[in-house]
């Protein structure tokens, strides 16, 4: 086996490409050799802003191998009289052999009478060193970037035109340490020019380090060598050794802790080829501005991670630089001086924010456009505070609750007219809780307004779910105000054909949809007599709320109600649940969106069935498919008779009586325990259920039988189907 390796040398690329690339250079690399009959083992990747790097070890040549080539169906190579046809004398004369010396074997093993002629061509092996730069080529080609650029580039591989994530400068290509040719050329005029990249044995160092010797041709012959040469100029190769250095020197820097870092971490590892940790201090002045403005200007625009004290307030920061930290002095007082400058402004921004009421600001909405099509900011949140008002009507809110969820949400957009969200995006909704806290607000009204914009991420446990435990009022009032949010949302844009389409969704509407199931799963559970949200009643409200929009309501209400099913089910599976699952109990006999809890119990149940007796219900779902079939297939006069007392002794009855027992428990709660008791009774029927369809038939000829035949079925089906279309979990019909 022979050490391949081969270096691919850019202009930075951005850092959240690179681990992706990464993993797709190792794939790709390994598929292409396989299909090159070439073993490649031991493929690792590396990579950083400026390189992506693999070595592997491969066989200095191809194994020689046998390549069958079929011809011709025998019943076509010879003719009545048993002599060769032009078409078998054709196939042995392009494999350059006697057609007697053509094989005769079967082509399909399954019908081994039938037979073709084969030819049994000896490929020797080629040399390793003339593969490789065709499966480069291929490679490089085969890269998926989440946006590539043209920089007037060509490959000499039949495809002319190479546009790559960002410009390639140079290639190091080595086999068992020697040089593998390979080109890159310039495009001139839609063809083919002059070299530009070719590859060496040469890497590069560290763009600016060390002084005087950066960006020298560093030769190297393996990938030990170029790791340990690269080091020495200042690039640490390995993401791993990277991430390492990081946190060792953020531990050391973060005596008093670093919170949530927002994933900086892992985008520091990418950004830098010799990461060095600085800390750099938020003055005095500033610590008292609230932490969620501290952090976004140190995270968000400077990528700075936050520093606490002792006592949890960010009093430092630090940052990740690209160098040795020689002039790590200066560098920090830069970042200092960027920094507040930047929490100056947002000093001055809440000193003048806080002097008109938030409430006072509703009007300057009326200045902020929500989409040309659907007015503005300030239609908006009065079509928000009417869904609320709509929400008590219905009675799923009263009292306090009520009178919180419309004022929250009819002042849940008015921070977008203050000078801090204007400056801070970021900090929409944030803001408004921030200074509506200051007010002295119900408190349930500014934590409504700070978080009406989530939830966001689909896991039962993701924000804001700590902020609402144990806080069921609160809960029910953010809940509201992110629902109506989300809703005339999905309303507006659906009414002016913005739906989502394949990978388009610029509003962000499947994340809207999402966020307006979990509001409901995770945020408005209904206690004992309660009424549920019913989400399509809703969506009808919130349609209407428009007026005039694109598309007729009805079909706005039909097509948000499906989005909204398909958001749900989309929540479901990712939260373990699988497929069938979940289309068993969206596919039930009542509309999800009536009750998305009780779907959830619904589905609860029957997974925790299905955990145990999964083998029954797939059987079972053979039978229920069948006895659908029959219903559908019946007409409707045929349909809502049954009379248990003309069955007919032996498997009717025996039926019947299995059913009745099944059902002796049953009580009349919409539970997930119900529903379990009713499913794991269900799963008992299996036998009686196949016997029954194995000597009775349906559609008897004597009409009054089929009817109460077909009345037994549904009587069979229909109860369990509320919970789960259990035809879905498996089966044919």
């Amino acid at each position: 086996m022979a050490e391949l390796l081969i270096e691919i040398g850019f202009e930075e690329m951005p850092a959240p490409w690179l681990a992706g690339l990464g993993e797709q250079l190792q794939a790709r690399f390994v598929e292409a050799a396989t299909r090159e009959f070439l073993e490649a083992k031991d493929a690792t990747v590396a990579w950083t802003p400026r390189r992506l790097v693999l070595r592997a070890d491969l066989p200095l040549r191809q194994s020689d191998r046998e390549e069958s080539v079929w011809g011709p169906a025998l019943k076509v190579a010879k003719d009545k009289a048993g002599a060769w046809t032009p078409a078998a004398q054709g196939f042995a004369k392009k494999n350059g052999v006697a057609v007697t010396e053509l094989l005769q074997r079967a082509k399909d093993e399954a019908k081994p009478g039938e037979l073709n002629l084969l030819f049994v061509r000896k490929v020797a092996g080629r040399p390793t060193s003339e593969l490789v730069p065709g499966l480069l080529a291929g490679v490089l080609r085969a890269l998926v970037f989440p946006k590539r650029m043209s920089w007037d580039a060509w490959l000499e591989d039949g495809k002319g035109a190479f546009p790559f994530g960002r410009p390639i400068r140079w290639l190091v290509v080595l086999l068992d340490g020697r040089v593998v040719p390979f080109q890159i050329y310039a495009l001139e005029g839609g063809a083919r020019g002059r070299i530009i990249v070719e590859s060496s044995a040469a890497t590069r160092g560290h763009r600016f380090l060390p002084k005087g010797a950066a960006q020298e041709e560093l030769v190297v012959r393996s990938f030990d060598e170029m790791s340990r040469t690269l080091r020495e100029r200042f690039v640490i190769l390995a993401p791993e050794e990277r991430a390492s250095r990081i946190e060792d020197q953020l531990r050391a820097a973060a005596s008093g802790g670093t919170g949530d870092d927002h994933g900086l971490r892992a985008e520091w590892r990418d950004l830098v080829e010799y990461p060095t940790v600085m800390v750099g201090q938020v003055p005095q002045e500033f610590r008292g501005l609230p932490p969620e403005v501290l952090e976004t200007v140190l995270v968000h625009h400077q990528k700075y991670i936050a520093l606490r004290d002792a006592a949890s307030r960010i009093d430092r920061f630090a940052a990740v630089t690209n160098g040795d930290g020689a002039s790590a002095a200066a560098i920090t007082r830069g970042m200092q001086r960027v920094v507040v400058a930047r929490l100056r402004d947002a000093a001055f921004f809440l000193g003048e924010d806080r002097r008109r009421r938030l409430s006072e600001r509703l009007s300057d909405l009326g200045g902020v456009s929500f989409h040309h099509g659907l007015g503005t900011y300030r239609d908006k949140s009065a079509r928000m505070a009417r869904l609320v008002a709509e929400m008590g009507s219905r009675g799923l809110l009263s009292g306090e609750v009520l009178e919180a969820a419309k004022q929250a949400a009819e002042l849940a957009k008015a921070d977008l007219v203050t000078l801090m969200v204007r400056e801070f995006p970021e900090l929409q909704g944030v803001m408004g809780g921030i200074y509506l806290s200051g007010e002295g607000v119900g408190e349930s009204v500014a934590t409504a307004v700070r978080w009406h914009y989530h939830p966001i991420a689909v896991e039962p446990d993701a924000e804001p779910a700590a902020v609402f435990a144990g806080h069921d009022d609160a809960a029910r009032v953010f809940a509201a105000v992110a629902l109506a949010d989300k809703l005339d949302t999905l309303a507006g844009y659906f009414g002016i054909g913005e739906n989502p389409t394949g990978s388009r969704d610029p509003y962000g509407l499947r994340r809207a949809g999402q966020g307006a199931v979990r509001a409901v799963l995770d945020f408005w559970c209904p206690k004992a007599g309660e009424t549920a949200p019913d989400l399509q009643e809703l969506v009808a409200v919130a349609v209407e709320g428009y007026g005039n929009l694109k598309h007729p309501s009805h079909e706005t209400i039909e097509a948000v109600s499906a989005f909204l099913v398909d958001r749900l089910a989309y929540v479901m599976t990712m939260r373990g649940f699988s497929m069938d699952e979940v289309a068993a109990v969206l596919g039930a006999g009542v509309r999800p969106l009536h009750d998305l809890y009780d779907a959830w119990q619904r589905l609860r149940a029957l997974h925790n069935v299905l955990q145990h007796q999964r083998e029954e219900f797939e059987h079972l779902a053979i039978a229920f498919k069948r006895a659908n079939n029959i219903i559908e297939k019946a007409g409707e006069e045929e349909l809502g008779f049954f009379e248990p007392e003309w069955l007919e002794p032996g498997p009717e009855t025996d039926l019947h009586a299995a059913i009745g027992r099944s059902r002796l428990n049953w009580g009349d709660n919409r539970t997930e325990a119900e529903y379990e008791l009713r499913l794991r009774a269900t799963a008992a029927l299996k036998e009686p259920v196949d016997t029954y369809f194995d000597r009775v038939l349906v559609m008897h000829d004597d009409p009054k039988v089929r009817r109460n035949r077909l009345g037994f079925l549904a009587y069979m089906i229909k109860p369990i189907s509320r919970i789960a279309d259990i035809s879905r979990l498996g089966g044919t019909s």
